[in-house]
């Protein structure tokens, strides 16, 4: 974000996506007055806060360890190293618009000398059927859940409990991608233990609709977690201390886990009003967490102008970024539902993407 658009939304009163913004002196109190303020703060992963941190997510995954980690992309190196390491293979089948593919500057081909096998269309999910004509033997399987950049999208169920027992049956590792694994449990109706019960390994991050102010749990069994923890260190990410991203994890677990399949519903509410703008498209159409691509008939440039402007006039900041597409005057951008969406309804959203639309195609 330049800085031109930091100050325009730093103006803006309320917002679409995410949860609600406080200040930093705000976010510092709320944090200490926390009952876990009062501990000890851990030094170099060990503390009582932690560990109970460690163990509570665990719990909740199903896993019988689990390790904090300040980045997902030390998780998810970890967990693809230790995985391959045990495979003797280096090949990891994944999806070509994941995260670990496109966001994290090929880390794990230069850091660990691993090599992707790209499974599926860019678009969906991969399947059963792309592990099957995959060309090569994998080492390990990692799926994202949801796969953010093809419009947050699930496997359905019965899709995902295949690659688990395509998986299974030959021995390859699979790991879950789950940084909005919270966000995509209402999709399922099964607890989050069920579904990450479906792979050997899962990384879940705190940041995203947790609000946290970042790290992240890799799970998984005991010398699984023991291996990653060595892996953590020579990432250099086993940080002196760690305390205010534990506090603010705890307490995003407790403020925002229990809200996500009312985020998820108004999230659907939502794309489909807006779909009935002319020449504006959710995608999905109904979506599968409380996120969603929304596609929009004007050019980036044209769309990001009206927007800056928009948010000075109405005081409401809508989106975060408008995307290229293959169509030259059709534009994507995302939508995440959280707490700030409260302070808006349904139809002033509606209202206020039309002006947006409207004014980005006139200039």
């Amino acid at each position: 974000m330049s800085t031109a658009h930091a100050e325009v939304r730093d103006l803006c009163r309320r917002a679409l996506s995410g949860h609600r913004r406080e200040t930093i002196r705000e976010m510092l109190d709320r944090l200490g007055r926390s009952p876990l303020a009062a501990l000890p703060r851990d030094i170099y992963g060990e503390g009582e806060a932690m560990q109970a941190l460690e163990r509570d997510v665990a719990a909740l995954l199903g896993k019988p360890a689990a390790v904090f980690m300040p980045k997902g992309v030390i998780a998810q190196q970890a967990a693809l190293r230790i995985w391959t390491d045990r495979s003797g293979l280096c090949t990891v089948g994944l999806h070509p618009k994941c995260h670990i593919d496109l966001d994290e500057r090929s880390a794990y081909e230069r850091l660990h000398g691993l090599a992707a096998v790209r499974l599926g269309l860019d678009h969906q999910p991969f399947s059963v059927a792309d592990l099957e004509a995959a060309a090569e033997e994998l080492g390990a399987v990692t799926v994202e859940l949801p796969l953010r950049r093809a419009g947050f999208k699930l496997p359905d169920w019965d899709a995902l409990v295949a690659i688990a027992d395509w998986c299974r049956a030959r021995g390859v590792p699979l790991h879950f991608d789950g940084a909005r694994l919270w966000e995509a449990q209402p999709y399922y109706g099964r607890s989050l233990a069920e579904i990450a019960g479906l792979a050997d390994s899962v990384y879940v991050s705190f940041y995203k609709g947790l609000g946290g102010l970042g790290g992240s749990i890799l799970a998984g069994p005991t010398d699984f977690v023991a291996a990653a923890r060595v892996w953590q260190t020579r990432h250099g990410g086993n940080l002196f201390t760690a305390f205010p991203f534990v506090i603010s994890a705890a307490e995003g677990l407790q403020r925002y886990l229990p809200r996500m399949a009312a985020y998820r519903a108004r999230a659907c509410g939502l794309a489909e009003a807006l779909s009935a703008l002319p020449g504006v498209e959710a995608v999905p159409a109904a979506p599968h967490t409380n996120a969603f691509q929304l596609y929009l008939p004007a050019t980036t440039n044209a769309l990001d102008a009206a927007h800056l402007d928009l948010a000075r006039a109405s005081g409401v900041w809508l989106f975060g970024r408008f995307a290229e597409t293959a169509l030259p005057r059709l534009a994507m951008t995302e939508i995440n539902i959280g707490d700030a969406a409260e302070d808006l309804s349904d139809g002033e959203v509606v209202e206020l993407v039309g002006r947006l639309v409207r004014v980005a195609q006139a200039s």
